[in-house]
């Protein structure tokens, strides 16, 4: 198997046509976008197949698409090195619906899926442990989805007496008249 083509042909002969649905490649790597209930099934047979040999999972990351029905698209990349390649494996899931987590075929999983839980709200079933890594539990919302506004909502402050993390609403900004202040001939 040589090309790319003939390669995601012989993964997709191996399932169902509803479970692969589709096929693309770009820049020397495969892309295989799968059903969010064959993706468990699909990353074990592409770890344990001889002719595959994808054992190692190099990164798994989010897009927000918060205008679509199932608004998140997950991306699993696998590489193989014996065989020298690369795939990845695309995934959509709505808001409220959980994913399958590859905690059991690839352990460095829980990591990322903690990490993609907390940035983008994406959740996980059968995860060992879903704790914020990056940001305090007191914060609300997700930072990497397109609908969070970009200043955020809060403001987070570290109180070195109580040594904890206060939050405390942000206060907004009066908005200067840059019209006026340009025609005053005053640098911004």
């Amino acid at each position: 198997m040589e090309s790319l083509d003939d390669f995601g042909q012989y993964v997709s002969l191996h399932f169902a046509k509803q479970d692969i649905v589709g096929r693309e490649k770009a820049f020397g790597c495969l892309t295989l976008t799968v059903l969010r209930a064959a993706l468990v099934r699909t990353v074990s047979f592409l770890r344990d197949d001889a002719a595959c040999r994808f054992t190692q999972l190099t990164d798994i990351t989010a897009v927000h698409y918060p205008n679509r029905a199932e608004e998140f698209v997950l991306l699993y990349r696998l590489t193989s090195p014996m065989l020298n390649r690369r795939i990845c494996l695309k995934m959509q899931t709505a808001r409220d619906v959980a994913v399958a987590s590859l905690g059991g075929v690839f352990p460095n999983a829980v990591w990322y899926e903690r990490e993609i839980r907390e940035m983008f709200g994406v959740s996980f079933e059968n995860h060992p442990d879903l704790r914020r890594l990056l940001i305090d539990e007191s914060v609300g919302g997700f930072p990497l989805r397109k609908d969070f506004p970009k200043a955020g909502k809060n403001k987070l402050s570290y109180d070195e007496k109580t040594e904890s993390f206060v939050v405390s609403e942000k206060q907004p900004e009066p908005q200067k008249n840059l019209i006026a202040l340009n025609l005053a001939g005053e640098s911004e």
